[in-house]
């Protein structure tokens, strides 16, 4: 409006350019928010390895070839000429025994803590795997325990390193990596079935995609130091509480240690330095810690193995054994 009190009415070059501006400023807006600005998901930065499990039940259109290519893929993961003939799981309080897995878990007590050892071979890399929550990846993405377990098929499964709670640490899962960032100690299983862990200061991201990492975990700490237990940690967590860790022994052969903790008169949970040693005289070559606390839970078969505190929580991932 002039000083006349008139509407001032703009002339149409105005009103185009006008236009112009605004669009242009709206497509400023949604590239900053799409292609600049994180995002909370999104999938894999760059596929490592391409491991896939078998699947049932499907027609197959041409079964010769698929074997071929199969056989092909897998080979690096394959652990026939190891995976045990005889039945592993004498004497456990539960046990699964195929041609793909020998599973063997067994309920123990030490030094005032109840935990579970899980024994595991599988015959194939592709049997020990990892899923994230509500099947996506990113931040503040979760789901309760048990409903990832059910969803994927595990016949065993437990807690993982809760990569979502972090913003930071390497996270690799079955052969796609979708976080490059270093937290602490980190745990590699490369596509050869070989499990090492590191000081972040040891850890080469570029190393472990050139030697074909499967998965990489970036909780911690690593437990183990070349097969010998550990006094110091880089963890302020060390006083007894809920743990779940994993432990290697050779490619194909791993275990899963869940202690349950803070249940006075049931278990109080394990320090570092027990469960470091325990890992020692389970014969492990390495083992690494993964998220505990109220997120600390065994599955096997559709049913909760251990007792977690509180009940257990929602997660954001897990790592579990398929067919």
């Amino acid at each position: 409006m002039n000083s006349s009190g008139r509407k001032r009415i703009l002339p149409g070059w105005a009103i185009v350019t006008l236009d112009v501006l605004a669009l242009g400023a709206a497509l400023c807006v949604f590239a900053l928010f799409h292609h600049v600005l994180p995002r909370a998901g999104g999938g894999p930065k760059l596929s490592i390895v391409n491991v896939q499990p078998s699947v049932g039940g499907e027609k197959r259109e041409n079964p010769a070839q698929e074997s071929a290519n199969a056989a092909a893929e897998t080979t690096a993961g394959d652990f026939s000429a190891a995976f045990p003939v005889e039945d592993t799981g004498a004497g456990a309080d539960y046990s699964y025994q195929s041609g793909a897995a020998r599973i063997a878990v067994t309920r123990h007590d030490r030094d005032g803590a109840a935990y579970y050892v899980a024994d595991v071979w599988v015959k194939n890399i592709a049997s020990l795997r990892t899923a994230f929550a509500q099947n996506q990846y990113g931040q503040g993405i979760h789901q309760e325990f048990m409903k990832m377990a059910q969803d994927n098929k595990a016949i065993l499964a437990v807690s993982g390193d809760y990569y979502g709670a972090r913003a930071k640490g390497v996270v690799v899962r079955n052969g796609q990596l979708y976080r490059d960032s270093l937290f602490e100690d980190v745990c590699v299983l490369y596509e050869d079935g070989v499990m090492e862990t590191y000081t972040a200061d040891t850890f080469s991201l570029d190393d472990a995609v050139t030697r074909k990492a499967y998965q990489i975990w970036s909780f911690g700490p690593r437990l183990l130091d070349n097969g010998q237990p550990m006094q110091a940690f880089s963890s302020t967590v060390t006083k007894a509480n809920p743990r779940c860790a994993i432990g290697y022994y050779q490619p194909g052969h791993y275990c899963f240690v869940l202690v349950d903790g803070r249940q006075p008169g049931y278990s109080d949970g394990m320090t570092l330095q027990a469960l470091s040693g325990l890992f020692h005289d389970l014969g492990c070559k390495a083992a690494y810690n993964l998220d505990g606390g109220q997120t600390a839970m065994m599955e096997y078969e559709g049913k909760l193995v251990n007792r977690p505190y509180n009940g257990g929580r929602q997660s954001s991932d897990i790592i579990f054994i398929s067919e």
